[in-house]
């Protein structure tokens, strides 16, 4: 029992308060933030709690007395992403407080910020596919606003864009929901799959629908040519692109995709079809597709988010790998871009809040000036990188590992575009790096002497997860049984 009210109360408090911040209408900044910080740490309380009260425990919170209900469990990959969700949260509101200091509409800001916390932490808890899509459509209600946020006229407009997209990849997954719940009578997530005998009877349906399905779910995991709506995107203030691609919206989507094939379909029914070959082909194209981009674009928030899109896809084709093996490469670099894009945004986004510049043509010799800011950023490019010891050279080569070992064309085609795009990364982030350090000629860019790194609540987050990053692939070994279950 006590499970359950932690749990219900980690998925609804974030929601309610931010409800109460948007309708009381508080006028003192230092009492909301204090409220927000609160919330955010005693969920992170109330996420470990509810694990350790009720691990691999499920429950149906309200029946409809039909196939649908909205039900919640706590397993493996509520443990992974949960976790992921409710420690990263506090943080990025931490730097969200320096970083909108006058700006308008900050309770919507944060109220808005708050419910998205709510609705990610549904989609994690979330028992069976229905209520996964109901909480995965509150996200983007919620964030919603936040891409709007500046009012401006670019901010609406991509606002329309994202809302188009999200709504239609989620017509894609509901299609295939009510297919699947009147062929096999249920939606519940089970290791290895619900359909059951349903296989035999719709064995040429089965493919299709997942592909269906896929595509749908893959809008909010940026798999193109549906992925666009992540650089309309970047309009929004930083800490909500960093949420967008760190933590929230597109990881949402790869959990969703990681669900559908291990929890929803199983493995056996797919492997080896059009829909899975299908699918790996969507995720190779993306793969290079946004690292070439990334290399050509000259804005720099615009150029991480073209990576997000690549990088979302590493995650993607590795759960469509379908293999344990597969699965696990797929987690590892959920986690490890999860750390590492936050801080790469939070880096880029302290250099636009304190000197206002977007390009990169802009920032020679700003890595003097804002040392902290740019070693930081450098860190986090090794990592994406991919080069030893760094954690992100353990999570490609897990996925590699397991491509060579599945062993099909399309998994090799899978490593080989793993590799190129590691070349563009490479490409696309050190060149941020080296101008910053060493302005072309020698001379500096505008406005260099106003420079500095921005002050403490924005520094501790991109420097504590800088760290991490770095421990992790030193630790690796220790974590390995939080990424395998």
């Amino acid at each position: 029992m006590l499970y359950k009210v932690l749990l219900l109360a980690a998925v609804f408090l974030p929601m309610v308060s931010g409800a109460a911040i948007l309708f009381l209408k508080l006028r003192s900044e230092k009492i909301r933030n204090i409220v927000t910080f609160t919330v955010s740490i005693v969920n992170l309380a109330l996420v470990i709690g509810a694990m350790a009260a009720g691990y691999n425990e499920s429950f149906v919170l309200y029946d409809t007395g039909f196939v649908l209900k909205i039900s919640f469990a706590i397993d493996g990959m509520t443990r992974f992403f949960g976790l992921i969700v409710s420690v990263l949260w506090p943080f990025s509101l931490l730097y969200a407080y320096e970083y909108m200091e006058g700006e308008e509409n900050k309770n919507s800001f944060f109220a808005f910020f708050m419910m998205t916390l709510g609705s990610v932490l549904g989609v994690s808890f979330a028992g069976d596919l229905f209520t996964m899509y109901v909480f995965y459509e509150l996200i983007t209600l919620f964030t919603f606003p936040l891409v709007m946020h500046e009012r401006s006229k670019e901010a609406v407009s991509a606002g329309r864009k994202y809302l188009v997209y999200m709504l239609g990849g989620a017509g894609f997954a509901l299609m295939g929901i009510i297919v699947v719940m009147n062929i096999s009578g249920t939606v519940s997530f089970v290791e290895g799959g619900f359909l059951g005998t349903a296989i035999s009877q719709y064995g040429d349906l089965i493919p299709f629908i997942f592909l269906v399905m896929f595509l749908g779910f893959g809008v909010k995991a940026a798999v193109m040519p549906f992925g666009k709506w992540l650089i309309y995107a970047a309009v929004a203030p930083t800490p909500v692109t960093a949420l967008l691609h760190a933590v929230a919206v597109v990881k949402a989507g790869a959990f969703a995709v990681i669900r559908l094939i291990y929890y929803s379909f199983g493995t056996e029914p797919l492997r080896g079809t059009y829909a899975q070959y299908a699918a790996m082909g969507f995720c190779i194209f993306t793969i290079l597709y946004g690292s070439y981009m990334a290399v050509r674009m000259p804005h720099i928030k615009k150029r991480l988010a073209y990576s997000t899109i690549s990088n979302l896809s590493y995650v993607v084709f590795a759960a469509c790998i379908m293999t344990p093996m597969g699965l696990y490469g797929s987690l590892s670099h959920f986690l490890v871009h999860a750390l590492t894009k936050i801080a790469l945004f939070f880096c880029i986004g302290a250099v636009m809040h304190v000197t206002g510049k977007t390009l990169i043509s802009q920032i020679g010799g700003l890595g003097k000036k804002m040392k902290v800011i740019f070693t930081c950023f450098l860190v986090c490019s090794i990592c994406l990188i991919g080069i030893p010891p760094f954690s992100g050279f353990l999570s490609k080569f897990n996925i590699i590992e397991a491509a060579i070992e599945e062993g099909s064309v399309y998994s090799y085609i899978g490593a080989g575009a793993i590799i190129v795009s590691a070349i563009l990364t490479a490409i696309y982030l050190m060149t941020v790096a080296i101008k910053a350090f060493f302005p072309e000629g020698g001379v500096p860019c505008e406005n260099y002497d106003e420079a500095h790194d921005p002050g403490i609540r924005m520094k501790t987050p991109i420097v504590l997860f800088s760290c991490v990053i770095f421990v992790l692939g030193l630790v690796w070994g220790h974590i390995e049984g939080f990424l395998i279950f």
